[in-house]
């Protein structure tokens, strides 16, 4: 293999033939990405922050437990692989964001549901229908309507992004690379 030539994804049979960082073309987007998807797991802590005070506080105790697992499990998914792949692994972060991404892009259907239940369910009961109606748990629950809404739609326009790098990275679309690889 000629060392200028980009590393296709058939050409990587070894964790030998892995750059041990990213490609130069790739490596701004990639840090870039990298600090988008830390700054989306804090809002997607705050979000299941907001969503844990809003069932405390509605008294939903299945829906609460359901929002602290999912803040139990997006922490222990964040942090485990950070710590687990370090130095040289910057591949294997990469696969775990878009694979955590992507887990995260499918459970919003549940949200988005319970989002347009809530919303259905106080039109039906007339509680926006005059502002005598209106109990200030409505508007925490609009807040984290639009928070939700939010949330989701940033989780979707990164997976994309990433998945899109991804798959650059993997067809070898990149350019030529400043490492030389092993042969």
């Amino acid at each position: 293999m000629n060392p200028a030539m980009p590393i296709a994804s058939s050409a990587m049979r070894s964790p030998d033939e892995i750059p041990p960082a990213p490609p130069m073309a790739l490596r701004d987007r990639y840090i870039k990405l990298s600090w988008a998807y830390v700054r989306w797991c804090l809002g997607m802590l705050v979000w299941a922050g907001a969503c844990i005070f809003y069932f405390v506080v509605t008294r939903q105790p299945v829906e609460m437990w359901i929002a602290i697992f999912l803040g139990v499990s997006l922490i222990a998914m964040v942090f485990g692989p950070a710590l687990l792949f370090g130095g040289e692994t910057w591949y294997k972060r990469l696969g775990w964001m878009v694979v955590l991404l992507s887990m995260f892009s499918m459970m919003w259907v549940y949200p988005f549901v319970a989002v347009g239940w809530g919303i259905r369910t106080r039109i039906v009961e007339g509680r926006y229908a005059a502002w005598d109606r209106i109990i200030w748990t409505d508007f925490v629950h609009l807040g984290l309507c639009l928070l939700t809404v939010l949330i989701a739609l940033w989780t979707f326009i990164l997976t994309f992004r990433l998945v899109k790098m991804t798959r650059q990275l993997a067809r070898g679309e990149f350019g030529e690379m400043d490492i030389r690889v092993k042969e």
